[in-house]
C-alpha cells in the first residue's frame, strides 16, 4: 500500500470526495510519518519472528506519497486509514474526529503483543 493509497482510504473514511480534499493531500505525508513512528514497537513486535532483533529500531518515514509503506499490509490496512482520516479532519469535525481516532487505538491494540507477566504464589 502506498501512502497515495492510505490517503484515498482515509479520505472515504471521512466521508469527502476526493475532489474536495485536495487541500489536504500536502498534509497527508507528515501525518502518515506520525502514524509510522507511533506504531514502530506494533510493526516491529510483528515482524519479530522474521528478523531477530533486540532493540527497537527507528520508525519508518515515507519521502512521497507514492512511496510503498514499509509495515506489514494488513496493520496498515486495518488501522492506518482511521488514524489518518482523524489527523487530517481533526479541526473539522470533533466527534467524528474523536470516533476515527477511537477506532484506530481500537485497531491498533489488536496488534499490540501481549505482555506475559508471571503470577506470583504467596502463603495465605
Amino acid at each position: 500500500m502506498t501512502g497515495i493509497d492510505l490517503f484515498e482510504q482515509a479520505v472515504m473514511l471521512s466521508g469527502m470526495e476526493l475532489e474536495d480534499a485536495e487541500a489536504l493531500k500536502p498534509f497527508a505525508l507528515g501525518c502518515i510519518n506520525q502514524l509510522l513512528r507511533d506504531r514502530a514497537y506494533e510493526q516491529q513486535r510483528l515482524t519479530a519472528h522474521v528478523e531477530q532483533w533486540s532493540a527497537l529500531r527507528p520508525a519508518a518515514a515515507l519521502n512521497g506519497l507514492e512511496d510503498e509503506i514499509p509495515y506489514e499490509e494488513c496493520f496498515v490496512q486495518e488501522c492506518f486509514p482511521y488514524g489518518l482520516a482523524a489527523m487530517l479532519m481533526e479541526e473539522d469535525d470533533h466527534s467524528k474526529c474523536n470516533w476515527l481516532m477511537e477506532e484506530y487505538e481500537r485497531r491498533a491494540a489488536y496488534y499490540a503483543p501481549c505482555v506475559q507477566m508471571p503470577i506470583l504464589e504467596t502463603d495465605a
